[in-house]
């Protein structure tokens, strides 16, 4: 048994209805629009209707219903529950651990960074999107390779620029022949919506650029946020986004013949007084329950975007806003990927609450566990022989069961009132600082690892320096 993943039923089954009917409407008389005629061909081989002096493609119910009754079902009642979590470097500044100031990135705080996410026990490495190593901004994506690949990171797949495409094909062929594997084992591009339910130009032309080369990109959702992108009431956003989601899982089906049944949400509410896209209120986690039962309705899989904040620096506001969006999330949708050390929206990568959000996460885990309900673990014999007012400290029973049974922290305090003020006096943030300082000496010790080889390197930037001759950068 698991205490993740179960059915919250907020919406009634007529409600569910109405927001599936809605849906079927905006995807049958308002559609999609996608810049390119070949990839609207492509829908319309898969029973798209077609303009295309407009670029749209609007979605017959009856190809809505099909693609939802065939394709494969994801089965709630089996799923393990899972928590992952990586460090995303995005557009941002980096919080220094020493002087706690919010500083530039550079080459070595970058490296840092990277070997941090890869030491912390609970976090699975870094993905950079772009290159936050001062690089000229038309060359970021193939800088972004460059730095992920040598540093021991995962690239984000960045595009970007259409003329850069030749260029990115090269690098993952140079990758590729070094590895000894297809292309198509190595590859990575993405491409997402910014308007909702509009692929742009320049997005499609990747798109197509890549997939006649036999290549799959990534298309991801829009984001919406409600009251400027998407309608400001959870209803009206929820439904925009439900129909975005199944547009594009039938877009994935047309063009790369990826029949997945699925639904992403990331949507957000618009500050009004201030206009941003905050990570850090309500509206967020309500989305996500909304959406997850939708998925359960289609049997669909689920993911909900999560465990973010609004606060500039590791604080109180960060771990009630992670822990606001993170716990329902992984409650209805049964699995939580999480996005670590960010801060400020995404504008703020910090190590220190990478390793926070390290310790979260083993916390997390432990709530995804599995466990038994049966006449071992009840422990019937013990609680008798212990009778009225019994204790169980020294009883075989817990001997045998409390590593597995009890969570264990590091971070988190251990200790009652007077042994603290006795000691040290540290909070969970003092001690992260340690563990992140302890770390990163440690890796200026150490060797840079992971790296790529000489021969690998060597290539690797030849593009990057025939791109720039092209694209007229010096």
């Amino acid at each position: 048994m698991h205490m993740t993943g179960h059915a919250y039923s907020p919406l009634t089954s007529e409600q569910l209805g109405q927001l599936h009917s809605s849906a079927l409407t905006i995807l049958a008389e308002m559609g999609m629009v996608i810049e390119h005629h070949g990839l609207l061909d492509a829908l319309a081989s898969r029973g798209a209707h077609i303009d295309h002096h407009t670029f749209r493609a609007t979605f017959p119910a009856t190809l809505v219903e099909r693609f939802i009754a065939d394709a494969p079902k994801h089965n709630w009642k089996t799923a393990t529950p899972r928590v992952t979590g990586s460090a995303g470097v995005y557009a941002s500044r980096y919080h220094d651990p020493i002087t706690d100031e919010l500083v530039p990135w550079n080459k070595e705080r970058l490296i840092h960074y990277f070997a941090l996410a890869r030491r912390l026990p609970h976090v699975d490495g870094a993905t950079m999107l772009g290159c936050r190593v001062p690089v000229p901004g038309s060359l970021e994506p193939l800088y972004e390779r460059y730095y992920c690949w040598k540093y021991g990171a995962a690239d984000a797949g960045t595009l970007h620029i259409d003329a850069l495409c030749p260029f990115i094909l090269e690098l993952y062929e140079c990758l590729a022949a070094e590895q000894g594997v297809p292309k198509a084992d190595v590859f990575k591009g993405a491409v997402y919506l910014i308007p909702a339910l509009k692929l742009g130009r320049h997005e499609a032309h990747q798109v197509a650029f890549f997939r006649e080369r036999g290549l799959r990109v990534s298309i991801g959702q829009s984001m919406a946020t409600m009251g400027a992108t998407a309608p400001v009431t959870l209803a009206g956003a929820a439904t925009l986004n439900l129909a975005e989601q199944l547009a594009l899982r039938i877009l994935d089906w047309a063009l790369f013949d990826h029949r997945r049944l699925h639904l992403d949400c990331s949507l957000a509410a618009m500050d009004m007084r201030t206009t941003i896209r905050p990570f850090g209120r309500p509206e967020m986690v309500m989305a996500n329950v909304l959406t997850a039962q939708l998925a359960r309705y289609y049997g669909a899989s689920f993911n909900g975007h999560a465990g973010l904040s609004d606060a500039k620096l590791p604080s109180v506001e960060a771990g009630a806003q992670k822990a606001l969006s993170a716990i329902p999330t992984l409650l209805v949708g049964g699995s939580l990927w999480m996005d670590v050390g960010l801060l400020a929206t995404d504008e703020v990568c910090s190590p220190i609450q990478m390793a926070l959000d390290s310790e979260f996460l083993s916390a997390l885990s432990h709530l995804t566990r599995e466990f038994a309900i049966d006449e071992e673990t009840i422990g019937l014999a013990d609680i008798l022989e212990a009778g009225p007012g019994g204790q169980y400290l020294d009883s075989y029973h817990t001997a045998r069961h409390f590593r597995d049974a009890v969570w264990e922290p590091s971070l988190w305090s251990r200790q009652m009132l007077n042994p603290w003020l006795s000691g040290a006096r540290e909070l969970d943030i003092d001690k992260a600082r340690e563990i992140v300082l302890e770390m990163l000496y440690q890796s200026d010790r150490e060797p840079q690892a992971p790296g790529m080889s000489e021969s690998l390197e060597a290539a690797v930037l030849g593009v990057i320096s025939r791109a720039g001759k092209a694209l007229g950068i010096n």
